[in-house]
């Protein structure tokens, strides 16, 4: 049981690099196994939990609207904005680290300069300006497809979209699909497992 566990979820893990574009390690490795031991015999694949909130690949799994993250609550609340936004996604231009996920000092120092930061100390003392550095951060009036967070970057005319607003909800389709691939592959996995550790126990067993 635990060695065809311990190769379900390995599975599993191969299986997010192709249900995912480039997802990060928290996600390839968000599912681990229970092993069974001597008076329990039983054995239990579990998903990692978050540390606040609702894990975000049960909408992956279920399907639906995607809850809001806590940097989109943050610019909901405390930008003003004359439009109406419920997400942001970043744009190409955003760097992203090596995992490929967006940059949290480049996140960071968009939140500061927008002003938009729980603690008012780590925002900048005026909108749009970085404490660090003379690039300039700001959402235009604008809605649509234009609407967003904007980087002029210091001594520019040019200016890069960062984020987008969007006014709608994000909806997914069940794509994760833990469950049934999992059942698949233990019907396909554990007997072999068993046969082999039936010959194992057989070859190695002490006949009187």
């Amino acid at each position: 049981l635990n060695n065809t566990a311990k190769t379900m979820i390995a599975k599993n893990k191969q299986d997010m690099n192709k249900i995912f574009s480039r997802p990060v390690a928290f996600t390839r490795n968000a599912f681990f196994y229970k092993p069974a031991r001597k008076g329990d015999t039983s054995v239990m694949l579990r998903r990692k939990d978050m540390q606040r909130g609702k894990h975000y690949l049960e909408v992956q799994e279920d399907g639906g609207a995607r809850p809001q993250t806590g940097i989109e609550k943050a610019f909901q609340y405390r930008l003003p904005y004359a439009g109406v936004f419920k997400h942001m996604t970043p744009t190409s231009n955003f760097p992203r680290i090596k995992s490929g996920v967006i940059s949290p000092g480049e996140r960071n120092k968009i939140m500061a300069a927008m002003q938009v930061q729980q603690d008012p100390a780590a925002n900048s003392a005026k909108r749009g300006r970085p404490k660090r550095g003379k690039d300039v951060y700001f959402a235009p009036k604008s809605f649509g497809r234009k609407a967003g967070i904007y980087k002029r970057k210091q001594g520019s005319r040019s200016i890069q979209k960062m984020f987008n607003f969007i006014d709608r909800n994000i909806t997914y389709r069940p794509r994760l699909r833990f469950d049934d691939r999992m059942a698949l592959y233990g019907r396909a996995i554990y007997p072999k497992r068993l046969q082999s550790a039936m010959k194992r126990a057989l070859a190695t067993a002490k006949i009187r």
